[in-house]
């Protein structure tokens, strides 16, 4: 049983740099899906819940692009002082804890990036169904840091770090490959008619030729914020702060001799009505 104590771990410090790095990996993610909440028409929701809403960009991106809905981020931090849209609002919620929402209150939930660092995240992602109204819709993005490192060989600060964040990751019960297992997961709960799903690959180093231009500009996003987030870990030892400034030396080198690329999963899923 999880105790009102537990909470989910966000080692990056909390204030003003972290949340223009949020603000900038949420943009590039929503410009990649063409603005919209899914590449998918909804409707006209009347309510909206953002799960781990982190700077609140992606909210405040819904609360602009349907006005008339009511927008609610939640989040174990308080959001950013920012000027927020009049239809939107905050709460303070631990995702470990059960909701303080009856079941069916929403007619879009939304949660990116957070199931893979979550103990036990099939039981908080079958929570969150739960929310969805009947007819509603379910966003749910996440990640896989692949392990498959042979491109990396003139890359050892880049293969160092990444396994770190892995190893890290798991070190808390969470998944670093819970994208893959997503939209398995979706399927077989049988609560909707509709489970979609865009995979890409992203590239920390060179974008391969010939890719969509969405994604190029986003892979180019992700490399500068995840860059960001490795320099704005606090290290706690020399063995860290060499492993640091590695990663950010071989990221700030340009140029073919290493590849690695991860996978981002966008899924969205109608509920049966």
């Amino acid at each position: 049983m999880t105790s009102s104590t537990d909470k989910p771990d966000y080692i990056l410090p909390v204030n003003e740099n972290e949340w223009d790095r949020l603000d900038a990996q949420s943009n590039a993610m929503d410009k990649f899906l063409g603005n919209k909440l899914p590449p998918e028409d909804i409707g006209q929701p009347r309510k909206i819940l953002e799960i781990g809403a982190g700077s609140g960009a992606w909210a405040i991106h819904a609360a602009k692009l349907y006005p008339e809905a009511e927008v609610l981020a939640i989040d174990m931090n308080p959001l950013p002082a920012r000027p927020l849209p009049p239809n939107l609002s905050y709460k303070q919620v631990n995702v470990l804890e059960p909701f303080p929402f009856p079941p069916g209150t929403f007619d879009v939930v939304h949660i990116r990036l957070t199931l893979c660092h979550l103990p036990d995240a099939f039981s908080v992602l079958s929570r969150i169904i739960d929310l969805v109204a009947p007819g509603g819709w379910l966003l749910a993005d996440d990640i896989n840091w692949s392990p498959k490192f042979e491109g990396l060989d003139n890359g050892p600060g880049i293969k160092a770090g990444i396994s770190y964040i892995i190893n890290s990751t798991q070190a808390v019960k969470g998944d670093p490959h819970f994208g893959p297992t997503l939209k398995p997961y979706l399927d077989s709960s049988n609560q909707f008619s509709e489970v979609h799903l865009r995979e890409i690959d992203v590239s920390l180093n060179i974008v391969p030729e010939g890719t969509e231009p969405r994604l190029a500009e986003f892979s180019r996003t992700f490399k500068e914020t995840l860059t960001r987030a490795v320099a704005g870990v606090p290290v706690k030892n020399d063995a860290e702060k060499e492993m640091q400034r590695a990663f950010l030396d071989d990221m700030s080198r340009e140029g073919a001799d290493w590849q690695y690329s991860m996978q981002f999963y966008f899924t969205w899923s109608k509920k049966r009505a």
